[in-house]
């Protein structure tokens, strides 16, 4: 494995886990309604979600290379047939439009926390960013990505850790009960991992240029999908050492700090911007690339209208949409997952299956 080669891989996952390290992740809400809830149960679930997070990074790359496919249509509809494909390209872009208002939101808010300026500047200048981003085409998401995804990893893990070396339980005198998202910690890793493959599929199906060999994609995949176990794993110690307090606050990780250290506060606060910005681009951008592919219409117009209408529409709660709608699209997205988990099996069992005839994968 080359040097070259190796950075490619970092770049792959660094990309893919770019799609799942969103807000949600980093402020502790989705850690908490899908994992801390469960207690005990919610570390297996993590390890379970990082497994299976490894599993379609790798299938999904991996069809991308071999297949040489480079649109989401390539990916999705030999797989689906018409119908249901139609129907989940639907889904997706639904998901999409609604992960990217969300995000922009709460870039207006932490920005307006860290600044003073009025909320709605504040998210006109996230709507602005977010465009000037999206503007770049995938070549600059992979930039911001490669650069932003290691800042995010870094930052979580070492607040997570603070967090667990000086924890105190006085920053709060609330306690609530939190409203569980399933039953059992095995079928809410799973909602969990549904929901997160919609988006990060899409983005997944336009890397081939960034897969010069077989072993980029799949250990990127892999490689991704370890990363974010690990990430998930210290952030949820930090929160369930503080269950079930930890729950009020509207960014749990941020509650827990706040008050413990000023600094740390801000440099967290700047992280869940990056965060943010991250999913806000990442959404937009997969958004934008579906409806001009579609509409036949001009990329950047497009790229303008999502985000001039993601100002007004950008008024959902957070921690609401985390605990409603992710898991509704979770159940949405379980037939996409199971599809390609379906893929996982049949290439194990008969290596080799589904290459398209005819074409040049190269040496792996």
């Amino acid at each position: 494995m080359v040097k070259g080669e190796i950075g490619n891989i970092f770049k792959v996952a660094f990309l893919y886990m770019a799609t799942i390290i969103g807000a949600g992740f980093a402020s502790g809400q989705e850690i908490i309604q899908f994992f801390s809830m469960y207690y005990a149960g919610g570390f297996f679930g993590i390890i379970l979600a990082g497994l299976l997070f490894s599993i379609v990074g790798y299938v999904v790359l991996n069809k991308v290379y071999t297949e040489r496919i480079s649109s989401y249509d390539e990916f999705l509809f030999p797989m689906t047939g018409y119908f249901l494909g139609r129907l989940m390209e639907f889904i997706v872009m639904l998901f999409m439009a609604c992960i990217m208002c969300v995000m922009v939101a709460g870039l207006g808010n932490v920005l307006a926390e860290l600044t003073g300026m009025e909320y709605r500047y504040c998210v006109a200048i996230g709507a602005a960013a977010t465009l000037l981003a999206i503007m770049t085409n995938i070549k600059g998401i992979v930039t911001i990505s490669s650069f932003l995804s290691p800042v995010l990893i870094v930052g979580i893990i070492f607040v997570g850790l603070y967090i667990l070396a000086s924890k105190d339980t006085s920053v709060f005198n609330i306690s609530e009960k939190a409203r569980v998202v399933t039953n059992n910690w095995v079928f809410s890793a799973i909602l969990y991992v549904s929901y997160n493959t919609i988006l990060s599929t899409v983005l997944m199906t336009r890397m081939l240029p960034y897969l010069k060999t077989g072993r980029v994609g799949k250990w990127g995949g892999i490689i991704g999908g370890g990363m974010l176990c690990i990430t998930a794993l210290v952030l949820n110690s930090a929160l369930y050492s503080f269950y079930p307090h930890s729950i009020i606050s509207e960014i749990p990780v941020l509650g827990i700090i706040q008050n413990n250290s000023r600094l740390l506060s801000n440099i967290y606060s700047i992280i869940l911007i990056l965060a943010m910005y991250t999913s806000a681009v990442t959404a937009g951008y997969c958004l934008t690339e579906r409806v001009s592919t579609k509409m036949k219409i001009s990329y950047k117009l497009v790229a303008a209208v999502i985000c001039a209408v993601a100002i007004p529409m950008s008024s959902l709660g957070f921690s609401r949409l985390i605990a409603t709608l992710y898991p509704v699209f979770g159940y949405l997205g379980l037939f996409l997952l199971f599809i390609i988990l379906f893929q996982f099996v049949r290439s194990q069992v008969s290596p080799g299956t589904g290459q398209r005839r005819g074409s040049s994968p190269g040496k792996s």
